[in-house]
């Protein structure tokens, strides 16, 4: 059974590309829960048509030209009656950003229509509780934005990060439960997580110094470390932080 008309969203598709436009306006048709549907090829439009129509939602893609959609996002935040924000982008290196400024979800394109059913479940909640809801757990700027199967970003708190190990382009980032490969650099990494207890112990590894539960003389002045939570796991620290480590642990 379809919802009533006025229990439907009424949404705002944002995207320099026509046919991105198309294709996301086709997806939304097919949602039981979707209403209206209108478009906007960049920000300056977009603006004018939330300042006369009344939207619940707005699907922003980021990379736009002469106003992004991250900046036009806080824009639309600051409005009176702002809409919720869904981001729909070919790249996921934004997501920690969006999920900043209270997006309600981070779609990857292409859309898959399963995930947008998500997608759509989330802002029925999010106006049924009159705004968009916070994950549960510590502050976005405490968590970093993984990707996980489906599509879907994970927002994983920096305490339950134990290690990250270099990994070709990118890195992967371990917790006791499981293990993500992010896009970051281990240097991208490195300037994201400080301040949080993180060293650099190798050219391949950052270490949590918070969970290291044992540290071993190796050989040529240079140790072993275990972290709690990962026990098959030993990180090397080489000759040249070894200085760094044992001043922080001031072994």
């Amino acid at each position: 059974m379809s919802p009533p008309l006025g229990d439907r969203l009424d949404v705002l598709v944002v995207d320099d590309e026509a046919p991105a436009r198309d294709e996301l306006a086709f997806l939304l048709r097919q949602q039981e829960a979707i209403g209206s549907i209108a478009q906007a090829a960049d920000a300056e439009l977009c603006l004018q048509l939330l300042s006369r129509e009344a939207f619940d939602a707005v699907f922003l893609d980021i990379r736009m030209p002469r106003l992004d959609g991250l900046t036009l996002g806080r824009l639309i935040a600051h409005l009176a009656r702002p809409p919720q924000v869904v981001f729909v982008t070919a790249y996921e290196e934004h997501a920690v950003e969006a999920f900043g400024i209270d997006a309600v979800d981070y779609l990857l394109k292409p859309v898959r229509p399963e995930r947008l059913s998500m997608t759509i479940s989330r802002l029925l909640r999010a106006r049924a509780a009159g705004g968009p809801s916070p994950p549960p757990g510590p502050p976005v700027g405490d968590r970093i934005a993984v990707r996980a199967s489906g599509g879907q970003f994970l927002l994983v708190p920096i305490p339950e990060i134990r290690v990250a190990i270099a990994q070709g382009e990118g890195s992967t980032v371990l917790t006791p439960r499981a293990r993500y490969h992010v896009r970051w650099s281990l240097n991208d990494l490195e300037e994201r997580l400080h301040g949080h207890g993180f060293l650099r112990v190798h050219r391949a590894y950052l270490v949590n110094l918070n969970h290291v539960s044992s540290i071993e003389s190796f050989f040529n002045g240079t140790y072993l470390l275990k972290l709690d939570g990962l026990t098959d796991l030993n990180v090397p620290v080489s000759r040249r932080h070894a200085a760094d480590l044992k001043a922080a642990v001031r072994l």
